[in-house]
């Protein structure tokens, strides 16, 4: 993992297509602005869980349903 630190305005740049800016910085709370193409998934961590687990309880459904 990279650790980088930033002030507010500056900007990180992953590959050619994507920019992370950092928007404000307010006490431990960092907002930041992403630039990426539309094909780009942008997810917060806890939404990615959260899709992973529907994922596996669907999963795991049809495979219930399959044995039956």
């Amino acid at each position: 993992m990279l650790v980088l630190t930033r002030k507010p305005s500056q900007r990180i740049f992953v590959g050619d297509d994507v920019t992370i800016t950092v928007v404000r910085i307010d006490g431990n709370t960092v907002r930041i602005g992403i630039d990426a193409p539309g094909g780009v998934q942008i997810l917060r961590e806890e939404i990615k869980v959260k899709e992973q687990l529907k994922q596996q309880q669907k999963e795991e459904a049809n495979e219930h349903s399959g044995n039956c």
